[in-house]
């Protein structure tokens, strides 16, 4: 086994640029990392700006200017929902304000060397003839992502292992007992008889692992992995509604990406605004209060320091709920209620860049028992699968979700490093060659970005808390669909915009 000890570590960490650009304090050596910040390229890497938002929620009262401009249509929120809604009203008199200085949200990809690269959401579905000619119209181009996941038990990989076929032979390849093996098979009978979309309110009030107990533990095993890293729960805290959904449904269904993830896709709605709508999109603009007054909606914003104050016929709210109950006033008990129900997980994402291919294998790949993340998936796998020059560079995005118990860790830059290396160990003691070609290790981190798909999720909470709040209306990833998902927000983002557009 070859160790990865820190001084190696931090010497990968340095053109990754997380200490100097990271808006959290510094934990740790202050000497050593002051010392790294002037080898530190600037700007390569950053994390979340939430300084203003955690004001916001620990109750600081911030100034509410006069206002200076008027607008038809205000959106909050530059990811892939407030970027669908901006761009259906691209020639209207609109403003798009967005925290960050890019747009994306958790759809945002960044570059190493020339290779794009992952921070948050990975591959989306194409579910409905809307969505195709909207990315028709944006010039998305996704690619099939060929094959199914693979899935390391206890050292062995099991490629194509989750399919929901009783008959999969990959089931034979486990290191696991034949009762086990049994159980499986038993598990994928009883969910194929099972009619999930008749059965959502009963399925809804559950947690997955009320079905799981009844099979072997090896199942809630690979769901504890599966379930953070896509919808951002365990088994405990996982629907049984998409937990059968997801077992049943997800392995038929094709899944598409860029070289890079659906950061790309972010870009690309970005590009088709034109040169003047994009003067409207402001960033670095964090809004700290949208009220309603007079049949005009009062929008309060921080930008560079500078409280400015703006008006609206009508906002769009493409923000997630958990932030968007602190920043919209007056609410009704109940819509507020419902979205402080509404959970989100944290994670990190830590890209490894190789100067070589150091694995062509699969796209996503799982690791169960795992400590310090749940998968990984080479960057480039849509390009090209397991063929091309396998002397090209290559970066591995590692997905690092975390418990909601473990939020605060992510402002400890000594705890975030920690989690980072030990990840990066642990990919090493199974693929020891993967140290020799390791060039840099780039770390996102993002303490609110994955809705949880927790039992009363879909039926209960999300109907309420984002109900229309005239003429504020809410979009995000997290108003409806079972998961998180790039399309959904899309397409919440316009069903959104065009409610403010008639309210003009």
């Amino acid at each position: 086994m070859q160790d990865i000890n820190r001084r190696s570590f931090i010497k990968w960490i340095i053109s990754a640029g997380v200490a100097s650009a990271c808006p959290f304090p510094v934990a740790g050596d202050e000497s050593q990392i002051s010392n790294l910040k002037s080898q530190i390229p600037s700007g390569v890497l950053h994390s979340e700006e939430n300084a203003i938002c955690h004001k916001v929620r620990d109750g600081d009262n911030f100034a509410t200017p006069k206002p200076s401009h008027h607008y038809d249509v205000v959106v909050v929120g530059a990811g892939p929902s407030g970027l669908a809604a901006a761009d259906y009203v691209q020639n209207e008199n609109f403003l798009l304000l967005e925290k960050e200085g890019n747009a994306g949200g958790n759809a945002y990809s960044e570059s190493w060397e020339g290779l794009n690269y992952c921070t948050g959401s990975a591959w989306a579905t194409l579910f409905s003839e809307e969505e195709k000619q909207n990315f028709k119209k944006w010039d998305i181009d996704l690619k099939v992502i060929k094959g199914l996941d693979a899935t390391c038990f206890k050292g062995t990989w099991v490629k194509n292992f989750w399919s929901e076929r009783e008959d999969n032979p990959s089931i034979d390849q486990i290191p696991c007992l034949e009762s086990d093996k049994k159980s499986i098979r038993q598990f994928c009978r009883d969910i194929n008889k099972m009619d999930w979309d008749k059965n959502v309110q009963k399925l809804d009030r559950i947690a997955l692992s009320q079905i799981l107990k009844n099979y072997t533990p090896l199942l809630k095993e690979y769901w504890d992995y599966f379930g953070p890293s896509n919808w951002g729960a365990d088994s405990d805290n996982t629907s049984a509604y998409l937990g059968i959904q997801a077992a049943q449904d997800w392995p038929k269904q094709t899944r598409y990406t860029f070289e890079g993830g659906l950061g790309m896709g972010s870009r690309k709605i970005y590009e088709h605004l034109s040169p003047s709508a994009r003067k409207r999109v402001l960033f670095n603009s964090t809004v700290y209060k949208v009220k309603r007054k007079s049949g005009k909606v009062l929008i309060s914003f921080m930008h560079h320091g500078q409280a400015t104050t703006v008006t609206a016929k009508s906002v769009v709210m493409a923000t997630p709920k958990y932030i968007t109950k602190y920043l919209v006033e007056s609410l009704p008990d109940d819509q507020l209620n419902a979205m402080g129900k509404m959970r989100y997980a944290p994670y990190m994402v830590f890209n490894l860049c190789f100067d070589k291919v150091v694995y062509n294998q699969a796209y996503d790949n799982w690791v169960i028992g795992a400590k310090n993340f749940t998968d990984f998936i080479p960057a480039d796998w849509v390009t090209y699968a397991d063929s091309g020059d396998l002397n090209r560079k290559q970066v591995i995005t590692v997905y690092a979700p975390q418990k909601e118990s473990q939020r605060a860790d992510l402002l400890d830059d000594a705890k975030v490093l920690a989690k980072a290396q030990g990840a990066a160990q642990e990919l090493v003691d199974l693929f020891p060659g993967w140290l020799n070609h390791l060039r840099e290790v780039r770390i996102y981190r993002r303490g609110h970005p994955m809705p949880m798909s927790i039992p009363g999720y879909y039926t209960e909470l999300q109907p309420i808390a984002s109900r229309d709040f005239a003429p504020i209306y809410f979009a995000h990833s997290d108003s409806s669909g079972e998961v998180s998902d790039f399309a959904y927000a899309t397409l919440n983002g316009i069903a959104a915009v065009k409610k403010a557009v008639q309210h003009l």
